[in-house]
């Protein structure tokens, strides 16, 4: 009887004892516990090894959020990091429960550590950002971290046209970007002068931070009319032919659009262009404005023509046609839109000599950085609606065959060379284009390679210079 009660006991004791593992879950290798945690934006990244062991299978984190959430987090043992996110601004000492998962997903008896957090994107982007004046409006600058993750939404304080009271009018909201961002503004109303509301959310809606930026100038400007200022460019580009209107004085015109095309062909001068081109080898070389004394720059804008449905005159240089007119075959080579800047920047300067003076001592106001190959002219450039018979256009769009009222009422093709303010001015501004689109198509016709520009061709139909207003 006595053996059969000591059996019974030994039994107990040992049920018990499992009992005590399954609540006290299984005990932790002292290697595994080798566990460190680097504080990154937003959270941390816990750094933790589980040695080939095959029976854990995993680690688990259990912490609470910026915003009081609990939150679980879990990693295995083909990863070795683990990121704990949630937080706003920068923490310390955060508490976290570890624990360790078997096989069976058993957890282990729960290990506390501590970690601290780095300010987030939402957070941290405030720390070096910046609103601007800029032309018609403002422009927000930042700079980001490499763990990004929120929203920055960009207010105007103006008045609201459905209550015609002052209010926060929001004007874009855009995700954070990794390193940072230039976001500009127009705004539709005057205003003397500005002030700008930036706020953060995270991606689960949850309001970060806010800041309001005041005094801030509302930058306007004014058009220079041609007798403001002198245009110059080397003289071995320049091409002066009256007999297919071609020349410096059609830039400053005051027709836009391709209109003195439009009406030459209308009345059947099919070779009268009625506008400029320079070149050849006009890529890299400075297009001067000269304002007489210095001004601050707002903006270049230059013109292209509207979709005119026409095929422009073409014929192959090693191969003259006599039945073609080869002057303009060469200066179009068919694709009017192969003369139009792709890429170009335009600088300031004081120098005495600004065909000379060095870029690196000049200060660069605009850049244009495009693809100019067919695909993105096709669907991104700022000229893809221009008069190209295999662009985006349909035949049935073309203007030289309507009326005055609908070609006057369209709007122009333009790009707008907007300056950076620096409230700087400047004597001269010149620009440089380096490309133009579609100027390199094929490769089978020599000597160029069937290059739509190979002689770098370039042309506006009309340039306006703008400067900022001398009573704002």
């Amino acid at each position: 009887m006595t053996q059969k009660i000591l059996f019974f006991l030994l039994i107990l004791v040992a049920f018990v004892a499992c009992k005590d593992d399954d609540e006290n879950g299984f005990d932790v290798p002292v290697e595994f516990r080798k566990i460190s945690f680097d504080p990154v934006p937003g959270g941390a990244v816990m750094r933790y090894k589980l040695p080939d062991n095959m029976n854990i299978f995993g680690v688990r984190a259990r912490y609470k959020d910026a915003y009081g959430r609990q939150l679980v987090k879990e990693g295995t043992y083909l990863t070795d990091t683990l990121l704990l996110n949630g937080f706003a601004e920068a923490r310390t000492n955060e508490p976290v429960q570890l624990t360790f998962l078997n096989n069976n997903l058993k957890e282990s008896a729960p290990l506390e550590k501590t970690f601290s957090t780095q300010d987030a994107a939402t957070v941290a982007l405030f720390e070096h950002l910046t609103v601007n004046p800029f032309w018609g409006g403002f422009n927000v600058t930042y700079t980001s971290p490499a763990i990004v993750e929120g929203t920055v939404h960009i207010f105007y304080v103006g008045i609201n046209p459905t209550t015609k009271q002052e209010d926060n009018i929001l004007v874009g909201s855009f995700p954070i970007l990794e390193g940072g961002d230039t976001l500009n503004f127009e705004l539709k109303q005057a205003l003397d002068e500005l002030k700008v509301v930036v706020r953060t959310d995270d991606f689960e809606g949850n309001q970060v931070k806010m800041q309001i930026y005041e005094g801030i100038d509302a930058l306007a400007m004014e058009m220079l009319s041609p007798d403001q200022f002198t245009f110059s460019f080397p003289p071995a580009l320049q091409i002066e032919d009256e007999p297919h209107e071609i020349g410096v004085k059609y830039l400053f015109d005051g027709k836009k659009k391709g209109a003195n095309y439009r009406k030459n062909y209308q009345r059947g001068d099919n070779y009268k262009f009625g506008t400029f081109v320079a070149g050849p080898n006009a890529f890299g070389e400075r297009f001067v404005i000269d304002f007489g004394t210095p001004k601050i720059p707002a903006m270049l804008r230059g013109d292209a023509f509207l979709y005119h449905g026409r095929d422009y005159p073409y014929a192959n240089p090693n191969y003259p046609d006599p039945t073609k007119d080869m002057f303009v075959c060469t200066l179009w080579t068919a694709v009017y839109t192969s003369r139009l800047a792709s890429k170009i920047k335009v600088y300031g300067t004081n120098a005495e000599n600004p065909s000379t003076a060095p870029l690196s001592e000049c200060t660069l106001l605009y850049s244009l950085n495009d693809d100019p190959g067919w695909t993105n002219f096709y669907r991104n450039a700022w000229c893809r609606f221009s008069d190209y018979q295999q662009g985006p256009n349909d035949r049935s769009s073309a203007f030289k065959d309507k009326d005055d009222k609908t070609f006057e009422a369209a709007d122009p093709i333009s790009l707008d060379m907007k300056c950076n303010y620096l409230g700087k001015a400047f004597r001269y501004v010149f620009f440089i284009i380096e490309d133009t689109y579609m100027s390199h198509r094929w490769s089978n016709n020599y000597p160029y390679g069937y290059e739509d520009n190979a002689n770098e061709y370039i042309t506006f139909d009309e340039l306006e210079v703008f400067v900022k207003m001398e009573n704002k």
